[in-house]
């Protein structure tokens, strides 16, 4: 289903699109605004729609979907709005960019009263590049607004996050996950299914549908974290193994069992109903063995098999490992 700027329509956070209706028609729009929420729950097409309610020709009715800029940036076409390059292992900006976006950010618009630049999943910006921004964010000039997508407020120096607006963006409830899937053309069981593993996060129920790295990663991480729990060496290493024979594969398979020791850390502690994983009844399986000490632990040997995959370490070599540390915790 669209809306009628011809773009996916944004399932929840309506008090959020509203609070930003309110301060564009107020004529308050925030020079530097950060969207933060988990990866997959609408910041990016949140941040589109920003885009064109901050330069519709009509404040009352923003966005119209119908006046030249709103067609234009639907489009990705209006000249001035500006999306900064990602680079690097990272995927962040470099200081090069920065200051090209710095130097972009001194010409007056074309079309109306604002340039907007957006930095969308700054969660890998550099600190070099982050102090390279500072100076812009802090004085910008009269028509420049700055965007940005980040999964944490942590993500940025607490001297850029200060002088930002920083909105939350939140998934919506799993049964609203299921209607904006199934308006998408899935079918309501594999719907259904995908709002099981994700909940309410649209995104990531949209990869696991349409990509099949996402689908074999999140049910290998869900068999990792059974295993976990049950303690079986034998399969902790044959399901590791086996995502091993595709690097992509293996990275997406670890972010997510990471996020599965996250909510089995949470649920050990608290009964928080909000999760990043794809396995709620593993996670609890999980959590009913682990301490705060021992999740950790584990979280701590995912992370050094990203750091032995960012330095060339051969995947089987890093599960190996992995498996070995897992075990031990």
């Amino acid at each position: 289903m669209n809306d009628r700027t011809g773009t996916p329509e944004i399932a929840g956070n309506a008090q959020l699109l509203r609070d930003l209706q309110h301060i564009r028609r107020s004529g308050h729009l925030p020079h530097a605004l950060l969207l933060h929420g988990e990866r997959g729950c609408g910041k990016k097409l949140i941040a589109d729609w920003f885009v064109r309610l901050a330069l519709c020709e009509h404040p009352e009715n923003a966005p119209c979907g119908e006046c030249r800029n709103c067609r234009l940036v639907r489009d990705h076409a209006h000249p001035d709005v500006l999306y900064a390059e990602h680079s690097g292992k990272r995927m962040g900006f470099s200081v090069e960019t920065v200051r090209m976006i710095r130097a972009e950010a001194a010409i007056l618009p074309n079309n109306g009263d604002l340039r907007i630049f957006l930095f969308t999943d700054a969660d890998g910006m550099s600190i070099q590049a982050q102090n390279a921004l500072l100076k812009s964010v802090e004085e910008p000039p009269p028509h420049a607004l700055f965007l940005f997508t980040a999964e944490t407020l942590g993500s940025l120096l607490p001297t850029l996050l200060s002088r930002m607006t920083a909105k939350a963006v939140f998934p919506v409830q799993a049964d609203e996950c299921v209607r904006s899937l199934t308006a998408r053309g899935y079918a309501q069981s594999d719907a259904e299914n995908a709002a099981a593993r994700f909940g309410g996060n649209i995104g990531k129920c949209l990869a696991y549908l349409s990509d099949e790295t996402t689908r074999k990663a999140a049910e290998t991480a869900a068999a990792l974290t059974a295993a976990l729990a049950a303690q079986n060496e034998y399969d902790v290493l044959r399901l590791l193994t086996s995502a091993a024979a595709d690097k992509d594969q293996l990275h997406r398979t670890l972010e997510l069992l990471d996020a599965q020791l996250r909510d089995a850390a949470v649920l050990a502690l608290t009964d928080s109903p909000v999760r990043l994983g794809c396995d709620a009844a593993a996670a609890q399986a999980l959590a009913l063995r682990l301490t705060p000490r021992r999740a950790l632990k584990m979280h701590g040997a995912v992370s050094e098999a990203f750091a032995d995959l960012d330095s060339n370490v051969g995947g089987v070599l890093t599960v190996t490992a992995l498996c070995a540390a897992l075990m031990s915790c």
